[in-house]
This record gives structure tokens, sequence and C-alpha cells, in this order.
């Protein structure tokens, strides 16, 4: 025994994370092909030294009760990084009986999720199996009675995605090592997908430094990386790299569409089409793959095929602002070719809609207006007709017109039956949305001082989240709803409103400064400091989380604290127009001299030249604290004076 320890370097262990550590320092210092009986011989230790180890696990085993039976098997077979991404390993372990009985499944599970907690590096594959075995979708309320919020809010994120990772494509040996390595690699991806490229290079360096792990996915940020650079020799390394990828892993899905969004940028339009095909057959549903292929398509001027490509997509994604930006391009072909006959009356109900939804998409709302005022659809328009009058007139703001349409459109849809068209499929799609639309309009005449029931309007809301099936959809519908309340100063009913938005999706980043506001309006204050913590650990660079606690914090005068925040957003370098007010405020109560006041009133100063646009943070109305703020400093610095 005392011989393979000797040749690992260390004193007789149990401890398994000891030895693969010894292991590893080991096999810098024999090169396989240099000296393959070296390596013979301490890959021999290795693994005799993991049997020694293994001995306390067997004579553990004898002593489990039949549910820690399961956990150390479940722990075995992360253990090893090939078996534990294969999700049939998994599934033959839950279908045994100790996870479906009556008497032990509900304690099996709560351990199993314990289990979790620290075992989590797993494909999509694996979280779909434990969602199905353990019951995590739909439980939030009944697994915050067992967990803590951010471990269950994890839970229901991980089983919902298909993660950022594809663990099939690693290669060689793997070690203890791995969950490290996939912990860089997230780090790696959210700085590239930041822009922060220092940090990211940094990132890479160190794994190309500490580990033998391969996986493409790292080499395919170096490629990201270098194309994000200015110099064009460094842009060129990173499409070389991307090729040479797409031509390894023709069928993967994130390396091809990196590279295919590479060559169009490029303008390199040839073989795109088949690029994304080759992926396509793979993964039929990819949204990238599908979006690449559409752009293709519009590119080579076949502009109906790419505009009927382009409306399914937004079927999935309705506000991707990048294909509407190929929608309406395509569309201003389509109009060319509409308009000559629409102005010589020979078109068709079918192309009469067509040429409307045209204008509608392209923001040209009384061409649409006027050509839907110049016939009266058949029967089978109907529908198609009310619901885009509807939302023109909605966009337009004539509500109480855009209502009379609205309400039309969504009985015709509730008249609607299955008869497996794309069109009817997609009208009965839409029920959840008509509603959402209906409540819109209300909303919009009660804000403008018009009688109604907001009451009417939250249940037409909490209808259209029924009847939708889109999670992001229904997310956004909530989002409206806490607006109106935001509005209207009913902060108790916001806070609920956003409770349910991230009942839905835990990471929808805009309930949490919602939500943060809302705790801070009503006194909630330690729940300011936690959904702060939550929103800027999601997205660290985004002033509003920063802002509203600075704000509680002035209410309570605690400066300190107030730098202490000012200071973390500026090391971040986050800024917005509602923090540089706040920093002035700051400065100005804590002003020893003139020299101080005057600082903070250049801010003011500045922020006013610049005036209020809709690009920033702080609403119109919440401009007017600049104007407020500087009358407070100029009577300061008179004071002082006198």
């Amino acid at each position: 025994m005392n011989d393979f320890f000797n040749t690992l370097g260390i004193e007789a262990t149990k401890e398994e994370k000891e030895i693969k550590k010894a292991y590893r320092e080991k096999l810098h210092t024999v090169n396989p092909e240099d000296d393959p009986n070296g390596f013979k011989i301490l890959r021999e230790a290795y693994e005799e030294a993991l049997k020694y180890a293994r001995q306390k696990e067997d004579e553990k085993k004898k002593r489990l009760s039949p549910v820690e039976d399961f956990i150390f098997r479940c722990e075995q077979l992360y253990n090893d990084f090939y078996r534990r991404i294969d999700e049939q390993e998994w599934e033959s372990l839950f279908s045994e009986d100790i996870c479906i009985s009556l008497e032990s499944g509900e304690e099996v599970r709560q351990r199993f999720l314990v289990f979790l907690m620290e075992h989590f590096r797993l494909p999509a594959a694996v979280w779909k199996k434990i969602d199905r075995t353990f019951s995590i979708t739909g439980n939030r309320k009944e697994l915050l009675e067992l967990f803590p919020e951010p471990y269950v809010d994890f839970l229901l994120q991980v089983v919902r995605y298909n993660g950022a990772l594809n663990y099939e494509l690693f290669e060689g040996e793997v070690s203890q090592d791995i969950d490290d390595y996939i912990e860089h690699y997230h780090k790696l991806r959210q700085y590239a997908d930041l822009g922060m490229q220092k940090e990211a290079w940094q990132e890479y360096e160190l794994m190309e430094e500490k580990y033998t792990i391969y996986h493409p996915y790292t080499k395919l940020e170096k490629a990201r990386l270098l194309y994000s650079e200015k110099e064009e020799v460094r842009q060129e390394e990173g499409g070389t790299i991307f090729r040479q990828l797409a031509e390894k892993y023709p069928q993967e899905e994130r390396i091809v569409c990196c590279y295919g969004r590479y060559c169009q940028e490029k303008n390199q339009w040839d073989g795109m089409i088949e690029l994304y095909d080759k992926v396509l057959e793979a993964h039929p549903q990819s949204f990238l793959a599908r979006t690449g292929r559409m752009e293709a398509v519009l590119q080579e001027g076949r502009y109906r095929e790419a505009r009927e490509a382009i409306l399914d997509l937004l079927e999935e994604s309705p506000v991707d602002e990048r294909l509407v930006a190929d929608l309406n391009k395509a569309n201003v072909y389509v109009i060319a070719e509409l308009e000559p006959d629409y102005k010589e009356n020979h078109l068709n109900q079918d192309s009469l809609m067509e040429l409307a939804w045209c204008y509608y998409q392209n923001s040209r709302f009384e061409d649409g207006i006027a050509l839907l005022d110049r016939f009266v659809p058949d029967e089978s328009h109907t529908l198609d007709y009310h619901n885009l009058k509807g939302r023109i007139y909605l966009t337009v703001n004539e509500d109480e017109k855009a209502l009379e349409h609205l309400v039309l459109w969504l009985h015709a849809i509730q008249k609607l039956r299955p008869d497996g068209t794309k069109k009817t499929t997609r009208q009965m799609a839409r029920l959840g949305y008509a509603y959402y639309t209906i409540a819109s309009a209300k909303a919009d005449m009660i804000l403008d001082g018009k009688e109604g029931s907001l009451s009417e309007v939250m249940n037409d809301i909490e209808r259209a989240v029924a009847a939708e099936k889109d999670v992001s959809q229904k997310v956004s519908y909530y989002h409206t709803a806490a607006d109106i309340w935001r509005r209207k100063k009913e902060y108790a009913k916001m806070f609920d409103i956003c409770d349910k938005m991230l009942a839905i999706d835990p990471q929808y980043y805009p309930a949490y400064l919602l939500r943060q506001e809302a705790c801070l309006y009503l006194g909630r204050y330690q729940e300011v400091v936690n959904d702060y913590q939550r929103a800027t650990t999601l997205y660290p660079y985004h002033a509003k989380p920063y802002c509203t606690l600075i704000r509680m914090y002035l209410i309570f005068g605690e400066l300190d604290s107030v730098k202490d925040i000012l200071d973390v957003a500026e090391k971040r370098e986050v800024n917005s127009d509602e923090l540089e007010l706040l920093r002035a405020r700051y400065i100005a109560i804590r002003a020893k001299n003139r020299e101080d006041l005057e600082k903070a009133y250049a801010i003011l100063e500045r922020l006013e030249k610049k005036g209020w646009s809709l690009q920033s943070e702080m609403d119109e109305e919440e401009w007017t604290e600049i104007s407020y703020r500087k009358t407070q400093i100029l009577k300061m610095l008179q004071e002082e004076i006198q």
C-alpha cells in the first residue's frame, strides 16, 4: 500500500480528493510519450489508491439506510462524469421502487433535492428527468416550505431551460476538476456576453493554463472575443476559429449559428442556407438556426418565403428586435409588389389584408386604417380584420375605437374550433393576447381619467395569463399589470403582481426592480436590500437597484451606506441619470464647503442640459426632481454667503 502512495507523493489516505489532486500534480511531471513506463506506474498507483479509499465506502454502505444508500449511489454516479451525463443512468436510478413508493418517495425527494444543492452540473436531459421524477415545475409554493427561495428559483429555472453547455462535447479524461472548469466557462461566457473583454480574456487564459480538459465552447468564446476586437487581423483569426469549429461540429447549434452570424456580418452568404439546414436536421426547432436560415432566404430576395418564416419565429419571440427589423425589410418589398394593384382596386381580400398587415408592421398606421375602411370583410376575414383594426387603433391611442374591434376579435376567437390548419391554430393561440389588448385599452382609458374599473382590467389580465401558453408572454402581461398599479401608486398590489411574475420566471429581472421599489414605499426595508442583492446578482451593471437602495438609505440618513453603494456602482462602471442625481444629493448633504456644493450643482446642471429622453432611467415626471435639488443647493450656497 505504501508503495503506491509513495509514488503519488502523499501519505496514505482514504480521501479521494487528495488522491486525485496528487495524481493531477504528478501528471505534469510524467509525459506518456517520453516515459510510457513511468506513466504506467503512476496510473497503477492512482488506481490502487482509489481502490483503497473506496474500501471505506463499501464498509460505510453496509451501514446505510435504504434512502441513504440511494443518495450514496447518486453521489457515485455523479462523480463519474461520463456516467453522470448519461440520462439512462439516472433513469435506472429513478425507476427504483424507493423513488415511487408512497412510504419512501417523499423522503427520497427531499434528500435528493438537498443532494442537488452541491451536485447540479447536469445536462438538460437529466434535469428534465429529475423534474418528471421529483415534481419541481408547478410546485414553487410547496418547495418554498422546504428550501430557501434562491435555491427554489434556481431549480425552477434549470429544469425549464436547455442550459448553456452541451456536456456531450467534452473530450478526453475528465477529473474532479470538471465542475470547476464548468464554473469558469460560465464566467467566461458571461463576461463575453456583457462585452467585458479584459475580464473575459483573463478567464480564458486562466482556463488554458490550469486545465487539460477540452470543450469546443471554450474555443468558441475565444473566437467571439477575437471577433469583437477592433483589429481586422484579430477578427479574421476569430473567423478562422469559427469556421474550423463549424466544420468539425456541423450539427452543433451554438457553434454553427455563431459561425453563420459571423459570415452574415461579413456579407459572406454563399452556402448559408445549406449550413443552417444541417443544424436543422438534428435540431428542427432551433430558433437560432431558423432565424439564420430565414435571413439567408431574405438575402436571396425570396421575400414572401422569408416573411412567412419571420411570422412563425415571432410566434415564439414576439418582441425580438432582429426579427422585427427583418420583417420591416421584407414588408417593403411586399408593399411595393401589392400597392400598384391596390391603387387600381385589383386586390382580393386576402391581398388587402396582407397589405394592411404590412402597413401596420411598418408603422404606416394611417395607410392601414384607410385601407381597412375601404371594404367590409367577408366571413373568412372578419376575425383578422377586427384583430388588425383594433391593434392599429390601440397603437395610435384611440382606445375606444380599439376596444370596439378588439372585443369583436375576442368573440370571433372564442367561436373557433380546431381544424388542423396552421391559420386556425395561429388564430386560436391569440386568445390570451386578445384578452390582454382589451385590458390595455381599458387601462389606458382609466388612466386618462375616464370611467372604468381597474378590477375588471386585472380580471382580463388574469384571463390573458390563463389562456396564454408562452411563458414570456404571461410574464409580460403581469408586467403591464404591475406598471398600472405603479402609476396608481398601489404598491401592495404592485408587490403581489411582482410575486406572480417571479413564480412564473424566477429570472425575470424587471420584476425584482419593480418589487424593490414597491417594498421601499411599503416600508419593507429588509426586502429592499434582499431584492437589491438578487437583482445585482442577476445583472450587476444596471443602475436601478442601486438607486432604490440608496433612496432607502437616504430616508434613514445612513450616509456611509449611501457612499458604499455609490462606490460599488462606480467600481462596476454602473451609471444612469438617476444615479447621478442621487450622487449629487449625497455630495450636497455631506458638503463641507462651497466647493462641494458647487460640485453637486454642476452634476445637476449637466443633467438638466441633457434633458429628459425615453432612454433615461427616470420617468418624465421624476425628472422634475433635478430642478428641486438645484433650488435646494442654491439656497444652501446663499446661506453660506450670508
